[in-house]
């Protein structure tokens, strides 16, 4: 398992997308996005995620160079078409539209539709803690994208539905939760398979319903499916997951969860709350930290050291990566290696003399080979 240092994978990530077809800008984004994935500690939403990207550039189900289209727009919400391009370009575009929102009107709420997988939640909510605002997004996958079981069934019916809300603090980072309303992503659990790791208890069942902690025994064939978010009292997840697919899916268009197969394509809410057009921010924060400062004084229970905030964990291990660099696991390395060798070896049959990348991508029609298909 190699250990790269921040800047060169920074740089091998962005690299590959701008020859498969993306903007500058557009690689730029979406390889510091997976790049912060994985200094907080999210591999699952990290590097590994870039063989999936390339392949769907490949079958055409991505469009690398697509910009998000304004459909509609009032004085408090407005509505974006990702025009199956990256969902990161897509969210961080449509989050900034409903900052500017919130500090008209106190309150920002931006829908899109029809974009690629939009990653890490919790990145669009700190764009809007960043600038004293609290920051809430969910996002289902369109009616695709169906991975967990409702509470008492024991077929695929839903998508894992994740939600963050991130809070600005007067601390070191701010206040960040950011979870799935299964037991856990798709991703983490592909994280598991490609390390040849043994899953938690509770996380899946095998497509007979019997719980497993065999990661293949998800994917099949036969297809197992993820859990609901809440073990016993799945109820809760699956309400949330449920509640999830119609304010993202239906709210914004994308669609909600069906009978009929459809590719997984992200319907996202994302709202940014002007705090001081609410309280007084000196006051908020006080109350913040002192809600932080109580929780953490309470006692740990045993086989616990310390009491965290959501967000602390991960604020903690990216100060770490930052000096020791990311590690990535042996068969997400030979993806990125492949990809880089293959593009470079090819030259982009509609680049200008300046060398520019090509309009769509340099791939030939074959996917990139990896080890578990990618959802």
């Amino acid at each position: 398992m190699p250990t790269l240092p921040v800047g060169q994978l920074q740089s091998l990530i962005t690299t590959i997308f701008e020859r498969a077809g993306a903007p500058p800008s557009h690689a730029r984004i979406v390889a510091d996005h997976l790049l912060e994935a994985n200094l907080l500690g999210h591999d699952s939403h990290g590097v590994m995620r870039v063989a999936q990207y390339c392949n769907a550039i490949i079958e055409n189900e991505l469009l690398p160079d697509a910009r998000p289209r304004l459909l509609r727009e009032s004085l408090a919400g407005a509505v974006f078409d990702g025009c199956r391009g990256f969902g990161q370009v897509a969210a961080t575009e449509a989050m900034n539209a409903a900052i500017d929102k919130a500090r008209r009107a106190g309150v920002g709420a931006v829908t899109v539709r029809n974009c690629y997988h939009s990653g890490r939640l919790a990145s669009y909510t700190q764009q809007a803690a960043a600038v004293g605002m609290i920051g809430i997004v969910m996002v289902n996958a369109g009616g695709g994208g169906q991975s967990v079981v409702p509470f008492g069934g024991r077929e695929r019916r839903i998508a894992t539905n994740p939600f963050s809300i991130a809070a600005p603090s007067d601390g070191e980072f701010p206040i960040v939760l950011d979870v799935a309303t299964s037991m856990a992503p798709e991703g983490k659990i592909r994280d598991h398979h490609q390390r040849g790791a043994k899953l938690p208890d509770g996380w899946i069942v095998d497509a007979d319903g019997c719980p497993s902690n065999d990661p293949s025994d998800f994917y099949g064939p036969p297809a197992g499916a993820i859990l609901p978010l809440g073990g016993s009292a799945g109820y809760k997840g699956f309400g949330m997951a449920l509640m999830i697919d119609i304010v993202a899916g239906a709210l914004s268009g994308a669609g909600c969860c069906r009978a009929e197969k459809v590719p997984a394509r992200d319907g996202i809410l994302l709202m940014a709350i002007d705090v001081e057009q609410f309280v007084d921010p000196e006051a908020y924060f006080e109350q913040v930290a002192e809600l932080v400062a109580h929780v953490k004084s309470c006692p740990p229970a045993p086989g616990f050291d310390e009491i965290f905030v959501p967000g602390e964990i991960e604020f903690r291990e990216a100060q770490r990566r930052r000096l020791s660099g990311v590690a990535v696991c042996s068969q997400v390395w030979n993806d990125l290696q492949a990809l880089a060798d293959r593009l470079n070896m090819l030259r982009p049959t509609d680049s200008g003399s300046n060398g520019a990348p090509p309009k769509r991508h340099a791939f030939s029609g074959d996917a990139v080979p990896t080890d578990v298909a990618a959802s």
